[in-house]
């Protein structure tokens, strides 16, 4: 009885490695651990692009992306290059062994792949986009890159972005796992960023790139709710470019386009990147200043001011140059008076402002539409 009960183990050890070696003669052991690290792999995937389309910021989400490519290897170069949906300028991030640099890839090169790819929209290498364009279409500022694969950046609207990725620094060439992982992975960028540049759109002006009215107000909005909690305090400067109508009709309109950019980036320039700058209407430009006393808001108005008056643009051969009036305000939740209010009294600034000549600046003071010189503002602060 007792050397039976020690035999079915015996015969149970034999039958399962005689299992195990059929498994593993019909390859269906191989099978299974490849299932299995390519479930991990998913799983991880998953993971990533869950994190990667909770952030809102393309910088943001193209940081994330280089951390999760800094596990897997090291590229010699990277770029992401990303034509907005309205067009105009592309937007290029590029990086050297995953390190943010001043390099931009030369746009025509991205006009060259985004023709490729709009006809086939699959990832390559390099050599396959070669010989598919030809050797003459690259030139050796774009074989410095040392390209190794491209990806199209896919969305909703078509194709509106380029993934460059160069040879890793380690010399081997990528491996299947890790090619199949930038391509998933970058879909779901692809998909994010999408989303970023849509929302981008809606609440920025087209011609400008500033925010527009809608998103300013909802700004404004917020600021007085926050200052109603915590006390903080915030100005409003209302800017209005000075006789523009008497501009168009003796320069045209481009001229005037071409002058409210430039005015766009000096505005930018002016305020700090926490402030809100945006394009009010036609030629009437507004900025929220955060964090702010009066005699500092009227330093920024002063600043904004003076700049404009200094502002050069050059157009079809002429020089052209504009002066702005402007009014501010200070937010002050106590006042119990809504954003519109607030406005209203910035403008009535604005309006003293043109009244007593234009090409200055008044702050409106609670309780009186008492004119204040932003000079003799800063000069009391000096003093």
């Amino acid at each position: 009885m007792g050397k039976r009960a020690r035999s079915e183990p015996d015969r149970e050890t034999a039958e399962a490695l005689d299992q195990y070696r059929a498994l593993e003669a019909s390859g269906a052991r191989n099978a299974l651990e490849t299932l299995r690290r390519e479930n991990r792999e998913l799983e991880s995937l998953v993971n990533d692009a869950s994190g990667l389309l909770s952030l809102s910021g393309i910088p943001e989400m193209l940081d994330f992306a280089i951390t999760r490519f800094l596990d897997r290897f090291i590229p010699v170069f990277l770029a992401f290059l990303i034509e907005p949906p309205r067009g105009g300028r592309i937007r290029q991030y590029c990086f050297r062994s995953l390190k943010p640099v001043d390099e931009s890839v030369p746009v025509r090169y991205y006009r060259i792949l985004k023709g490729l790819f709009l006809e086939d929209a699959r990832p390559r290498t390099f050599e396959e986009v070669r010989r598919a364009l030809g050797e003459s279409s690259f030139g050796r500022d774009f074989l410095s890159y040392e390209p190794e694969y491209i990806l199209p950046m896919r969305g909703i609207g078509g194709l509106y972005g380029i993934l460059l990725l160069g040879r890793k620094i380690a010399g081997a060439e990528y491996t299947l796992p890790e090619r199949m992982y930038v391509d998933r992975l970058s879909r779901f960028l692809s998909i994010g960023i999408q989303n970023g540049l849509h929302h981008e759109s809606s609440i920025t002006d087209p011609k400008t790139g500033l925010f527009n009215h809608d998103y300013f107000m909802r700004r404004v909005e917020d600021e007085l709710a926050r200052s109603a909690r915590h006390g903080s305090r915030a100005g409003l400067i209302l800017v209005d470019v000075d006789h523009f109508k008497r501009f168009n009709d003796t320069f045209g309109h481009l001229a005037g386009d071409e002058v409210l950019q430039v005015l766009s980036r000096v505005l930018r320039a002016a305020t700090r990147s926490e402030d809100t700058v945006a394009r009010f209407g036609g030629e009437e430009f507004s900025a929220l200043i955060l964090e702010c006393d009066e005699i500092h808001l009227a330093e920024v108005a002063e600043r904004i001011r003076s700049a404009v008056e200094g502002m050069r643009v050059p157009y079809k051969g002429k020089i052209l140059a504009i002066t702005v009036s402007l009014g501010a305000r200070m937010l002050d939740a106590r006042d119990r008076r809504g954003s519109r209010d607030l406005l209203d009294d910035a403008d009535r600034a604005l309006y003293a402002s043109k009244a007593a000549g234009r090409n200055r600046a008044t702050i409106h003071r609670t309780g009186l539409l008492g004119r204040a010189s932003i000079l003799r503002l800063s000069r009391e602060k000096a003093g």
